[in-house]
């Protein structure tokens, strides 16, 4: 009985995933074709991306999860979509697809490649800027440090992922494999010292160099030796240059 019903349930999910991305198809195809405005277009897309995370996350769908939370971080900065995007949006609802088929023919997929073939962040113009193959994971609240500290990455050529809740981070950092993590010490649930020494704890993340961003020397008593602390201030993209190297990133 048990079985047939949660089998009976992940069907349902597999349906409810299908509808959502045609849902985003059709959101995709208005826009193109001009019958939804650019603003409406983001509102519907963001609506459907965020409804596809959650039932993801409900049927521990990690691929798709991780794939869902990157089309949002997609977004972070962006206040309508413009016909550029559509090519990267078009281009995650595919890997979604992907996603969801792997799960239905219960298959392994390489989410780790998978996320580092996505289209990097848009909303900021830094199109002078060579991306680099390496991928970054800042972990801070959101807000206009967090979009400053973003920005200063992304100008660096690092290709960039944020994560609002060290929480969430905790979860989709051995999915997603970035090859460096930054997180900010004040944070709420864990804060970024407790996240690094969580990393750095396991066997699946301890590789993963860590740096933490932090004002003052206090409360860091506790932090791995190995994980050096970042200043924000005029500095700030030279010195994570300086920690990259020292981490053996660069």
């Amino acid at each position: 009985m048990e079985t047939n019903l949660a089998e009976e349930l992940r069907i349902e999910a597999i349906d409810t995933i299908e509808d959502r991305l045609a849902n985003l198809q059709d959101a995709i195809r208005r826009f193109s074709e001009g019958s939804l405005s650019s603003k409406d277009a983001l509102i519907a897309i963001r609506l459907e991306a965020h409804s596809l995370k959650s039932v993801a996350a409900s049927f521990d769908m990690k691929a798709l999860k991780a794939l869902c939370h990157r089309f949002e971080d997609y977004f972070f900065n962006v206040n309508e979509i413009s016909k550029d995007n559509i090519t990267d949006i078009q281009f995650y609802a595919d890997r979604m697809a992907e996603c969801l088929d792997a799960f239905v023919q219960k298959k392994d997929i390489d989410i780790s490649g998978m996320v580092r073939s996505l289209p990097n962040k848009a909303g900021f113009d830094v199109k002078d800027i060579s991306v680099s193959e390496i991928e970054v994971m800042l972990v801070m609240e959101p807000g206009t440090a967090t979009k400053i500290v973003t920005r200063e990455l992304l100008e660096c050529g690092y290709r960039m992922v944020n994560v609002g809740s060290t929480m969430d981070a905790f979860q989709l950092i051995p999915t997603m494999k970035p090859d460096a993590v930054i997180v900010s010490r004040v944070m709420p649930e864990l804060s970024g010292v407790d996240l690094a020494c969580a990393l750095k704890a396991m066997p699946s993340t301890r590789h993963i160099p860590v740096a933490l961003i932090a004002t003052d020397n206090e409360k860091l008593k506790d932090l791995p030796k190995e994980v050096p602390v970042l200043r924000k201030g005029i500095r700030f993209a030279d010195d994570v240059a300086e920690v990259f190297v020292k981490l053996g990133i660069l």
